[in-house]
């Protein structure tokens, strides 16, 4: 695992204070924030300019988190990607953790915590940081991993007496990114299905 820098320690000393501002109302949410609250998923950002991004389920039922995988695709314009940099990966107390650390553009996370970790509204699991070398879009997509736990297509969080259990993803789908840098931004489940409904009465 890359060398964890000194602003990721101070990101995890922030997280273990506590969060409490969540955007998505619905309960077992996974998303990708550029905040440790769960507001923010839309990001611009310059050049050169280190941030971060945290994969936080929001409103768990559980009381516990001992575990979680999901698959992550990073999409960026054609020929932009060796512009972006993935500077950092961190997961809270790995027992078993299968990351892709080579490839910045993703890959399929399959993690196993040392001990289970108590939930809170918005409770971190995973942390990156990236750089871009230059200014362009970037859109965030989560989904299921390639030979999921559970059939289907969401991603899987492993909670209290080792059950697991499919979780929602921010915006509806695998097929609508969770987060974006420098491009529009995405809304909530809710909101986007109200502006479907909208649209059908233009």
């Amino acid at each position: 695992m890359q060398k964890v820098n000194l602003v990721i320690l101070i990101a995890v000393c922030f997280w273990a204070a506590g969060s409490s501002a969540v955007t998505d109302p619905d309960p077992d949410m996974l998303g990708i924030y550029f905040d440790m609250t769960a507001d923010e998923n839309c990001l611009t950002t310059g050049a050169s300019i280190p941030f971060f991004a945290y994969l936080i389920l929001t409103n768990p039922t559980s009381t516990t988190v001992s575990g979680y995988e999901f698959g992550l695709d990073l999409v960026v314009p054609a020929g932009m990607e060796g512009l972006l940099f993935r500077l950092a990966d961190y997961t809270f107390g790995c027992g078993i953790c299968m990351p892709p650390y080579v490839d910045p553009m993703g890959g399929d996370y399959i993690v196993g915590l040392a001990s289970p970790r108590p939930t809170e509204p918005a409770t971190i699991l995973h942390v990156w940081q990236y750089m871009l070398l230059s200014v362009f879009p970037v859109e965030y997509y989560l989904h299921a991993t390639f030979d999921p736990l559970i059939p289907g297509d969401l991603p899987i969080v492993q909670v209290e007496d080792d059950a697991l259990m499919q979780v929602g993803l921010s915006t509806g789908g695998p097929d609508i990114p969770v987060a974006t840098v420098n491009t529009d931004c995405v809304v909530a489940a809710e909101e986007l299905s109200l502006s479907r409904i909208k649209a059908l009465y233009r």
